[in-house]
């Protein structure tokens, strides 16, 4: 039985491998013939590369539709076409592929009644019949194909001679490009690769181009404008240069036979400076607190690529008031903690070991610098101020507050014996003119600061040797009394005041007098909110010792005024250090008080508000704007690019080049601007490549300048409320 079931089993798989053949003979025979036609006119016409890649691409599609046909007769179609075929299988043609012992009840009865039906598949054919008409066609076409191919005309020359002629050069064609960039290593950025012929790179970065070209041309370079171009060399089957990037710029590729490329842009990363910031303390200047001894300031450092893990801390320690005022500086190294790219800098200062005493200033500032390579950026970060206040303060009983005499002023005279002694010791590395002009501006600056000194002698122009102050401005009120000092005035300042207040003979012409000013001058402020009346006030802030040490100050200033304005810095150094002697006599001799005083604002008219009346209110008038020439290249090509149908300017893009050159400093991005003006004169009907343009360029038009708008008339409801004012 098991032998007779084998053998309907192998008469059915035989069935089905003849199915098989027939499908792929039936689709060899509709391929073949209409192969071998397109073969034979490939060859006629065309080279035998191209007829053989043609008949390999044929024959593999053959290939594929006979396996696709061959895959469709698989088991499912073999034992649904033996159960509509085979009527004596009774539909059970699947029991046949089934393992006997996994069969069981009436499954097992069915196939063992199968098992003596040998002769059930003797007359079954299940082979497709042959697709006459599509064979028929393909040999039609196979045929016609091939007569086309002989009967066609041929030309003076044999087959042979065409086979053998060169064929035409191609033009190059760049085929493949590659862009390798490696940072610096500073960076700390890895190198990578990009098909784009467009990049941006930190600033240094090494570029290195891959640049295929077929067919291979004699020679290749990358051309940057305004620069020295960069050959290629040929190897390891392409094109290879190198450059480093030091700035933005354009570039495109150039090679013999190569039709003209786009411009490519290349944009440099300009690495950024430091930024310090101050952590701690959360304020640049702040005050001690009682019993402090130590001060820890915390700065942090952060940077694009990397910071300097040391960094310099500059230490300046104040001590003594006006001209005693001495500076100690020091530096200290300091390591930072954290990242590579944000680090935190702090100390801690002995403010006994630094020298800080009552009325003094620390001021510390850090440096600190990136890992840039081999030049690194150095930032001095904001200073930060510990103060530590003075034991004077407000004085009990009196009704203002204590200041040291002329705190303002006590600062450059040291500065004018400084320069001075600077001076003389470059004599001999300038000529005379110089030496005689720089001289002369010290007498200058001399001159001022007497001038600044005898403000506070109540002297209205300038004098003789005594040296006198500046013309303040006055007016006709009467004079102020004197401000209240911590001692009892004595007659000879009564005396003197008294004399002061008596000046009817003067003339005060001070709206004829007062001349062009600095904004903020002293002059200015006395005569728009103060009064000065030959300076009684000022006269009368020292005792007659302090003022005749002051005038003797004023007499040696001007003998080193004299001496400077002579060329003869030598000679005016005895005068200078003798000025600077009695400054600070005077400075540590006497204090003066300031009176607290309220504001006496004027009056509101009331009667005035809301009544729409400018009578004696004066309005100046605005100046005239300044003129600028108008330039209408970038607008003109604007509206020469627009799309809208009619007669347009025409579009000079040599013109508007040679603009984009000449305003390159205030435009945005000239470079964008460059490559869309080549862009689009190498191709004049790209519609792109005009709207990217027209696009560029409305960021680079002239703004126009604001105007007064006039005032909208009122409505109805609005001219009766004016009226109601009125």
């Amino acid at each position: 039985m098991i032998a007779g079931q084998s053998s309907l089993k192998q008469q059915a798989l035989r069935l089905q491998s003849a199915a098989r053949r027939r499908a792929a003979l039936d689709t060899l025979a509709m391929g073949l013939p209409l192969t071998l036609g397109l073969v034979v006119l490939s060859l006629r016409f065309l080279n035998p590369a191209v007829a053989s890649a043609g008949a390999i691409a044929l024959l593999l599609a053959t290939s594929a539709v006979i396996a696709w046909r061959i895959r469709r007769l698989d088991r499912f179609w073999l034992v649904a076409r033996l159960n509509a075929d085979a009527r004596q299988l009774e539909d059970s043609a699947e029991l046949l592929f089934g393992d006997a012992a996994a069969l069981h009840g009436f499954a097992a009865l069915q196939r063992s009644r199968l098992e003596g039906r040998t002769d059930a598949l003797g007359r079954i054919d299940l082979r497709a019949p042959w697709s006459r008409w599509a064979i028929v066609g393909s040999v039609l076409a196979g045929a016609t194909l091939g007569l086309a191919a002989a009967v066609w005309p041929h030309g003076q020359s044999t087959d042979a001679e065409h086979r053998a002629a060169p064929p035409a050069v191609a033009a190059p064609k760049v085929t493949r490009t590659r862009l390798r960039i490696v940072p610096p290593a500073y960076t700390g950025l890895p190198a990578r690769e990009q098909p784009a012929l467009d990049a941006r790179a930190p600033e240094g970065s090494r570029i290195e181009w891959v640049i295929d070209v077929a067919p291979r041309p004699d020679a290749a370079r990358l051309v940057f404008p305004g620069t020295a171009a960069v050959p290629l060399a040929h190897r390891g089957g392409g094109w290879r240069g190198a450059t480093s990037l030091t700035v933005s710029t354009l570039y495109r590729l150039e090679a013999e036979g190569l039709d003209r490329q786009r411009l490519h842009r290349l944009d440099a990363v300009i690495d950024a400076a430091p930024i310090v910031r101050i952590v701690e303390p959360d304020a640049q200047l702040v005050l001690t607190r009682p019993g402090q001894a130590r001060w820890a300031p915390v700065f942090e450092v952060t940077d694009d690529y990397g910071v300097a893990p040391g960094a310099v801390l500059r230490i300046a320690v104040t001590q003594g008031e006006g001209e005693n005022i001495t500076v100690k500086h020091r530096t200290l190294a300091v390591t930072g903690r954290g990242e590579g790219r944000r680090k935190r800098f702090s100390v801690t200062l002995d403010l006994a070991r630094e020298g800080l005493a009552p009325g003094g200033d620390m001021i510390v500032q850090l440096a600190a610098r990136d890992n840039r390579a081999p030049r690194p950026q150095t930032v001095e970060g904001p200073s930060v101020i510990l103060r530590w206040p003075s034991a004077q303060g407000l004085e009990g009983g009196l009704d203002g507050m204590v200041r040291q005499t002329l705190p303002a002023y006590f600062r450059s005279q040291r500065q004018i014996i400084i320069d001075a002694e600077a001076l003389i010791a470059d004599r001999r590395r300038i000529d005379a003119d110089r030496f005689q002009s720089r001289s002369n501006a010290l007498g200058a600056d001399q001159a001022q600061l007497r001038l600044r000194y005898g403000q506070f002698m109540g002297e209205e122009s300038e004098g003789g040797g005594s040296g006198g102050g500046i013309a303040l401005p006055t007016n006709d009120a009467p004079p102020r009394p004197a401000l209240p000092t911590n001692d009892a005035p004595s007659p000879a300042r009564q005396a003197a005041a008294e004399a002061d207040h008596d000046h009817d003979d003067h003339d005060h012409d001070h709206d004829h007098d007062a001349g062009p000013r600095a904004f903020g001058s002293q002059g200015d402020v006395t005569a728009q909110f103060g009064h000065v009346h030959d300076a009684p006030e000022a006269a009368t802030l020292f005792d007659p010792g302090t003022r005749d040490t002051l005038r003797q100050a004023l007499n040696a200033m001007w003998g080193s005024e004299r001496a400077l304005r002579q060329g003869l810095p030598e000679d005016a150094l005895p005068y200078a250090h003798r000025a600077l002697e009695l400054l600070k006599q005077a400075q540590q001799a006497t204090r003066i008080f300031l009176a607290r005083t309220g504001a006496n604002l004027p009056p509101v008219d009331l009667s005035r508000r809301l009544s729409g009346k400018r009578d004696g209110i004066s309005g100046g008038a605005f100046a005239p704007l300044p003129e600028r020439t108008v330039d209408n290249t970038a607008a003109d090509a604007w509206r020469a690019l627009q799309d809208r149908p009619g007669a347009t300017a025409p579009l000079r893009l040599d013109v508007l080049d040679r603009w984009v050159r000449d305003n390159r400093s205030r435009l945005h991005d000239p470079l964008a601007l460059t490559a869309a003006i080549d862009t689009l004169r190498n191709e004049p009907d790209c519609r792109p490549c005009r709207t990217r343009l027209r696009a560029l360029l409305w960021t680079a038009l002239d703004r126009p300048l604001p105007a007064v708008q006039r005032r909208t008339a009122p409505d109805a409801r609005g001219r009766r409320y004016l009226e109601a004012l009125q």
